[in-house]
């Protein structure tokens, strides 16, 4: 075998390998462990989130009506809390995780609210009283990418801090 055919075969290798690591940040573990590692940098013992396909169905039930990319609240009539994550390509579910626990500098934990910019998807995220989460990501009639994770109970309750 001659060194081209040898170097177009190890191209389409790293063609074929760099598309599957793009949708490996998909998974159901990438989605939890995305979000236990941001509540554990918080506080190291708090509660794992677990996967629910409940939740995951619920989710994606909505997901599939948010093909026009717009950001609106789902109605789980006050069950779930949610996070939700549009981009006008693709985006990981690691990547929207990670867009939403950007917004912890934005959080005072000293007088439980924001300050200088949104903060509520990062303190969903590291509600120490949600225990479960589900999430499911679509690609958007315009080629966009809808990310949404509900989680239960919901967190971002008036009044209560997102953990001890």
């Amino acid at each position: 075998m001659g060194s081209f055919s040898l170097w177009c075969i190890l191209g389409l290798i790293l063609i074929v390998g760099s598309s599957r690591i793009a949708h490996a940040q998909d998974s159901l573990a990438d989605f939890v462990n995305t979000h236990n590692l941001a509540r554990k940098a918080i506080v190291w013992n708090l509660t794992d989130l677990v996967w629910d396909n409940k939740i995951a169905a619920f989710a994606q039930n909505y997901a599939n009506q948010r093909k026009d990319c717009k950001v609106t609240p789902s109605d789980s009539g006050g069950r779930y809390g949610e996070n939700i994550a549009v981009s006008a390509g693709n985006m990981s579910g690691v990547e929207a995780v990670n867009l939403w626990v950007a917004e912890n500098p934005h959080y005072n934990s000293y007088k439980n609210k924001c300050e200088g910019g949104e903060c509520s998807h990062y303190t969903q995220v590291v509600w120490s009283r949600s225990l479960r989460v589900g999430c499911a990501k679509v690609k958007c009639d315009n080629g966009g990418t809808f990310i949404s994770c509900n989680y239960y109970p919901a967190g971002n309750i008036p009044g209560e801090t997102p953990f001890p």
